[in-house]
């Protein structure tokens, strides 16, 4: 199987952050897997981008077609920012924004595995 993208739903203490795109809505940090990048690799990268934070203990929490969502943990703040035309806020949550790129049910289904597994 090939995977093509990635993306990440990532916890500090008892908050999950989300980035809202540009052209978009609320959604989780992600994106493509490069050429001779591990999806793992992806994943930090583009989370790296998206939000300006190191992120760890990445474990992959479903296999979807073409892809791997996984969960983690929000690291420091980097010096990094995302870039404004892609990614126009940066936000910690306790509970789903109103205003999502993708269905909700999409959300709550990934977003309940996450909180299941933490421990």
């Amino acid at each position: 199987m090939s995977i093509s993208y990635v993306y990440v739903i990532a916890f500090r203490d008892d908050e999950f952050l989300m980035v809202r795109h540009a052209r978009r809505s609320w959604e989780m940090p992600g994106g493509k897997v490069n050429a001779g990048e591990s999806p793992e690799q992806a994943a930090v990268r583009e989370f790296h981008e998206e939000t300006g934070y190191d992120v760890g203990g990445l474990r992959v929490l479903e296999v979807e077609a073409g892809g791997l969502v996984y969960m983690g943990d929000v690291g420091k703040k980097l010096s990094i920012m995302p870039d404004a035309g892609e990614i126009s806020e940066v936000g910690f949550f306790k509970k789903l924004p109103d205003k999502l790129s993708f269905p909700l049910v999409e959300y709550m289904r990934m977003l309940d595995a996450a909180k299941r597994y933490r421990v």
